[in-house]
């Protein structure tokens, strides 16, 4: 899963430091970036296996999130598939590096925050039909522009898929920070705490393999790459879960559905309702 770069071909500004040919069965990356781990460690089929095996995070908390609210709107059931997809994206660019499978992983990033700015979190519906509608063209232009720029414009789609995930991610927060401010709810407060906490950690994460991978390719006493990209997979995967199902039980709430926070597997929590039908807005 990739999230805020810079455009470098074919591999990032860092030195890397490798036992194996950077070069294994799909050939020299053509991807805008080449993360810190070292490509073909592992297997000679996968570039980037750590950050490959990681993104299976998304894909599970995609599917368990549509599991435990398929009684639930389906804007929400987009929203957490949106998830799996951005993980299967994500698998297949990191398996890879190769461009066009990089897309694979960009492109559901911005629909799968596209998605997440449908979701109301008032009892009827604030915009008209044009929002829902003015998103699906945001989504479609952005993904013709991405295409279309192709590995011979790697600063065209760095540059368009920088700016729309990060606008995008901006009318979220801005979302989210109004539904945190009516949370009457100890609990559910601290939850949004935690989402945050995890959020920003997976972030940090992201930022020292990115920008210090010298550091992290040559630790003192021996130490091996900590892997800190995939510890970001891990990190957005749980806050992405959880940022849509806090939105989704603020939304029952608005609802006047007394929703629950409860947990399955003594590991997951997940939104109950006592009501079978939602109110559509």
């Amino acid at each position: 899963m990739e999230t805020m770069n810079t455009p470098v071909l074919p591999y990032p500004n860092t030195t890397l430091v490798t036992s194996f040919p950077p070069t294994g069965y799909w050939g020299p990356p053509t991807s805008s970036v080449d993360w810190c781990e070292n490509n073909y460690d592992i297997s000679y089929y996968v570039a980037e296996f750590f950050n490959s095996l990681s993104s299976i995070a998304m894909i599970l908390v995609g599917i368990v999130g549509v599991y435990l609210h398929a009684s639930f709107e389906k804007r929400f059931l987009l929203t957490f598939g949106s998830i799996a997809i951005v993980g299967l994206g994500s698998i297949a660019f990191h398996g890879t590096l190769l461009f066009p499978l990089q897309m694979l992983d960009e492109v559901p990033m911005v629909y799968s925050i596209l998605a997440l700015a449908c979701i109301e979190n008032r009892s009827y519906r604030r915009y008209g039909v044009w929002f829902p509608v003015s998103i699906a063209l945001y989504g479609l232009l952005t993904t013709v522009v991405l295409v279309g720029a192709g590995p011979h414009d790697l600063m065209l789609a760095f540059v368009v898929f920088q700016s729309s995930f990060a606008f995008m991610v901006l009318v979220v927060m801005s979302h989210i920070v109004k539904i945190y401010a009516d949370i009457q709810d100890v609990k559910i407060r601290q939850m949004w705490k935690t989402t945050g906490t995890i959020a920003l950690t997976a972030y940090v994460f992201w930022n020292i393999d990115y920008r210090l991978c010298d550091v992290m390719q040559n630790l003192p006493f021996g130490l091996g790459n900590p892997q800190l990209h995939a510890f970001w997979h891990l990190g957005a995967s749980v806050g992405s879960y959880l940022v849509t199902l806090l939105v989704c039980y603020n939304r029952a709430e608005n609802l006047g559905q007394s929703p629950m926070m409860e947990w399955k597997w003594g590991l997951v929590p997940y939104v109950v309702v006592n009501v079978k039908h939602s109110k559509s807005t």
